[in-house]
């Protein structure tokens, strides 16, 4: 038994050009005449997967998924150049005005949380309704909380020494010398071709060769921290499925937009709140996020006191069954409002 919706294909997948050289992909699934709803993606750089369009009413929703610059499907591929919070949220516009919408419901978690807010500070009249899950500030303590001697390595102290063992003295020294490190060794991997992330395919690679890979190491380390138990093998199986492609676009770009604050000024998301007091808007978090520490979700409540706010006890970042069943009511009371 699931919570989530039955599999579905999408109506319609096409390209839409945008400016910088970039072209995005983006998928129109479930009801044409649904309540459209824009699903922002996390990361930055993980993209639109078949499992979000399970996560929505078919019946009730107008679901638009999209890759974001650089990621998944859109095109050039691992590119960072015109690569920035203004250029999605120009795009996510630009996407809206494609469409034909007045106004839609945005829905974004983890990084695309981020991004959900920042759209609808810079565009509170096109949107009728707001829900985050996972919440992301973009703060420079939620930056160096992954790789900080007071974060989420304390938890997880063995993933922590398996994501820095090839790490120099310098790169140890900060979590932003750590990420301008990381952010070196993926560029000359990028420029070698992605030779060795690329053998992630053949199973006779072990996990020991693979980590080699700061591309690699980079999103395992993430999705070990994103469930309340994710061992190493599984983390490698489920990259493995996932493929090279998105390991590379999901560190890369990832490390390109924390390297850089997100491309956000310090509480600019809170400081510009006030522009979502109109919105219809629910939070939902998990009290054992350890990618995005639960005080960034309390600090948003407060923050946007209208706002509806679930916490899920015993969950970790990842969407899964356990947040599935919490979501749909959540949606079901936002489709009534919006209507």
């Amino acid at each position: 038994m699931t919570d989530y919706f039955p599999s579905i294909p999408p109506r319609k997948a096409d390209d839409l050009p945008v400016s910088g050289g970039h072209t995005l992909y983006f998928e129109e699934c479930g009801n044409p005449d649904g309540l459209p709803l824009v699903f922002l993606h996390g990361g930055p750089g993980s993209g639109a997967s078949a499992k979000y369009r399970r996560m929505f009413d078919p019946d009730v929703f107008d679901l638009i998924l999209f890759d974001q610059r650089g990621c998944g499907r859109s095109t050039p591929h691992l590119s960072i150049e015109a690569n920035t919070t203004a250029h999605l949220i120009e795009d996510i516009e630009r996407l809206r005005e494609h469409l034909g919408f007045e106004r839609w419901m945005v829905f974004g978690p983890s990084w695309g949380s981020t991004l959900a807010l920042a759209y609808a500070e810079a565009f509170p009249e096109r949107v009728s309704g707001l829900v985050v899950e996972g919440v992301f500030l973009a703060q420079p303590s939620d930056l160096d909380w992954m790789h900080g001697p007071d974060g989420a390595r304390n938890v997880f102290p063995d993933a922590w020494a398996d994501f820095a063992a090839p790490a120099p003295e310098r790169a140890r020294k900060s979590p932003r010398a750590m990420m301008e490190w990381c952010f070196e060794q993926m560029q000359a991997e990028i420029a070698d071709g992605l030779t060795l992330l690329r053998r992630l395919d053949d199973a006779s690679v072990s996990l020991e060769e693979i980590r080699q890979s700061t591309l690699y190491r980079w999103t395992e380390y993430e999705d070990r921290l994103s469930y309340l138990d994710n061992p190493p093998e599984a983390v490698l199986s489920g990259l493995r499925a996932r493929g090279a492609e998105f390991v590379a676009a999901h560190s890369l770009i990832e490390v390109h937009y924390f390297r850089n604050g997100c491309f956000l000024e310090p509480d600019q998301l809170i400081r510009n709140a006030r522009q979502l007091s109109n919105i219809p808007m629910h939070i939902l978090h998990s009290r054992y996020d350890m990618v995005c520490p639960a005080s960034a979700a309390f600090r948003l409540a407060r923050a946007c006191p209208h706002a509806g706010f679930d916490l899920v006890t015993v969950n970790g970042h990842a969407m899964t069954e356990t947040t599935q069943p919490i979501l749909n009511r959540i949606m079901a009371r936002m489709a009534s409002v919006v209507e």
